[in-house]
């Protein structure tokens, strides 16, 4: 399937928000509802896996992004 700017790969998106959270200070905390709270490096490295917390996440900068095209 070829990628188009509208359908980016779930690896696509692992990377761009693994670039995401990198820039993030290396002690903040982010509460992902009842999942929990998890340190920058943990968020990373369940965005790489590919889990339900990194799917997660992933779903939300996405969504971020997207506002600024809307706007």
């Amino acid at each position: 399937m070829p990628k188009t700017a509208n359908s980016l790969r779930d690896e696509d998106v692992r990377k761009l928000v693994t670039a995401r959270l990198s820039v993030l200070s290396e002690d903040t905390i982010i509460s992902v509802g009842s999942e929990g709270s998890f340190s920058r490096d943990e968020l990373i490295k369940h965005v790489q896996t590919g889990d339900k917390v990194g799917s997660k996440i992933a779903e939300i900068e996405m969504e971020w992004l997207r506002s600024f095209k809307q706007n």
